[in-house]
């Protein structure tokens, strides 16, 4: 991750389930030098789960969930430093307001098969926020087609893979 970081290239971790990709993570958020926060984008169920990776490892790395309402939700992005901010697909799509403004250090995209259909508003809404680096997690790359692959680079990469009906047709 970090030599992909230090030549401007996003990532795809994509080791099965059970092998660490969550540690891996944690790893990297702790070993790179951050003066800007970073964004987890998640499955709501899994926002506890990273939340307690976090502290199982005994991380120094600040976490900051977002939930609640909207008041509360604006509240909390509203003055970040260098937290690891940790939020579901759903809350990004219905907050994208106050994210698109936010350059991240670093974007990770847990379970990233939310964003293989790239005409959904959560693949459209993760490709609008601004950051340094850009990772996505999936024991999944490819679940049906080639052509879902394209999202995901195109997220990692804009463009690296050309417009989706080219890729798809050649």
């Amino acid at each position: 991750m970090l030599k992909l970081r230090a030549m401007n290239l996003g990532g795809i971790l994509a080791d099965d389930m059970g092998l660490g990709k969550t540690l891996q993570v944690i790893t990297y958020l702790e070993s790179v030098k951050r003066e800007r926060a970073s964004l987890i984008v998640t499955p709501a169920s899994l926002i506890l789960n990273w939340e307690n990776e976090f502290n199982k490892f005994n991380s120094s790395v600040l976490t900051l969930s977002i939930y609640g309402d909207r008041k509360n939700r604006e509240g909390l992005l509203s003055n970040l430093k260098n937290e690891v901010v940790i939020t579901s697909y759903d809350y990004l799509k219905r907050d994208m307001d106050l994210y698109e403004n936010i350059d991240f250090d670093t974007i990770i995209l847990d379970e990233a098969q939310y964003i293989k259909n790239h005409k959904t508003k959560v693949a459209q809404a993760v490709k609008k926020i601004n950051s340094k680096f850009k990772l996505v997690l999936t024991g999944t790359p490819l679940e049906n087609s080639l052509a879902e692959i394209w999202s995901i680079f195109d997220f990692l990469m804009n463009g690296y893979l050309f417009n989706y009906d080219y890729f798809y047709k050649n």
